[in-house]
């Protein structure tokens, strides 16, 4: 057999329901590119095939390591989890080779490995920041707040300490939480809002999601939405005011546009409170051994995790300030955590290898 060239760039892969996400390292663990795409997986898997090929387009030349952590076969457009993990790793090797590792924690597997092994590698990209994390931090908690969801993982002894594997076990440890900064709507983070000095009840449709709130509070980092509105109308201040006001039974005008802003600033502290519940659960797990003093922030709703370890006493880092990434990447790195953690876990095992 031909000898296995070395590689020259290190790519890491996170294959969402939502998003797809990609990061390149140079041999010298700098970081080349980073990018998120669009990918509306539950539409079809041609979306994931378009995504691919549009982040292959602009990938450096030379020999690459591919490693690939997925959570889009939870969508709906697969018969079953297995389902969607064998019809993942098809696209995935019909576009990256046969030679393309697939992430399962511990180790990495084939994707032939993994296709007999579906609930090894499913919904896993959470684990992949939690190892980078634990390489240069012994004692931490990682908070990954997404545009969907918000991923809490203990760190102990430069190890990966979450009590659950698969999502149902995780939502029950109260480490994986249902909540994120753009797709999330409304009427999950809160029923009732303060509005003209009463208790205004939320409608239970789908008029307005978080992003507009962050949007209206001038927060939601540029590009961290991709996907169109819940009314298809531009993703913009003024309509997610009107998107918002929808939700209280009204129209924008100019008498009631302060109180949307105060609507809105009282979502974004619902949702910082379900957050900061999450972490005491997770943290009164393992308060009879050991006391957090870190909390490192990822994801594309990464501003809020400052607030949080204000909240709650911790010192505050970045996922992009454990890597050393430069300040001008520190958002992107914060969006594609989990693709920046498989490269540079890729990238650490070939050093350690020479």
């Amino acid at each position: 057999m031909p000898k296995a060239l070395t590689p020259t760039i290190y790519c890491g892969w996170d294959i969402g329901g939502a998003h797809l996400k990609v990061a390149v390292l140079a041999t010298d663990g700098q970081i080349v590119t980073i990018e998120q795409l669009a990918c509306p997986l539950w539409r079809g898997l041609e979306h994931l095939e378009l995504a691919l090929n549009s982040a292959l387009s602009k990938l450096p030349q030379g020999a690459a390591l591919h490693t690939v952590t997925m959570t889009g076969e939870l969508c709906d457009l697969f018969a079953s989890r297995a389902d969607g993990v064998a019809r993942i790793l098809e696209v995935i090797e019909s576009r990256l080779g046969n030679g393309v590792r697939i992430y399962a924690g511990a180790a990495t597997l084939s994707t032939t490995e993994a296709r007999a092994q579906p609930a090894a590698v499913a919904s896993l990209n959470w684990r992949a920041t939690a190892s980078c994390v634990a390489v240069a931090c012994r004692d931490a908690l990682v908070i990954d707040i997404g545009s969907t969801t918000t991923d809490l993982i203990p760190v102990l002894g430069h190890q990966v300490a979450a009590v659950a594997h698969a999502d149902g076990d995780r939502l029950t440890a109260g480490e994986l939480v249902y909540t994120g900064v753009c797709r999330t709507p409304v009427m999950a983070v809160a029923h009732h809002v303060p509005y003209a000095g009463v208790r205004r009840a939320l409608t239970a449709e789908y008029f307005a999601n978080m992003a507009d709130v962050y949007r209206i509070l001038q927060e939601l980092p540029a590009h961290a939405d991709l996907h169109p509105t819940a009314d298809a109308r531009p993703a913009d201040r003024p309509h997610s005011l009107a998107r918002l006001a929808r939700m209280v039974g009204e129209d924008t005008t100019p008498a009631n546009s302060v109180m949307l802003i105060e609507c809105a600033a009282f979502l974004a502290r619902r949702q910082q409170t379900e957050i900061e519940a999450a972490v005491a659960l997770v943290l009164s797990r393992h308060a009879s051994t050991h006391r957090f003093r870190r909390l490192i922030g990822a994801g594309v709703g990464e501003f809020l995790a400052p607030r949080v370890a204000m909240r709650l006493g911790f010192e505050y880092q970045s996922f992009a300030a454990v890597l050393d990434a430069p300040p001008a990447q520190a958002v992107a790195v914060a969006t594609c955590a989990p693709a920046v953690a498989l490269a540079r876990l890729a990238w650490q095992a070939a050093r350690n290898e020479r």
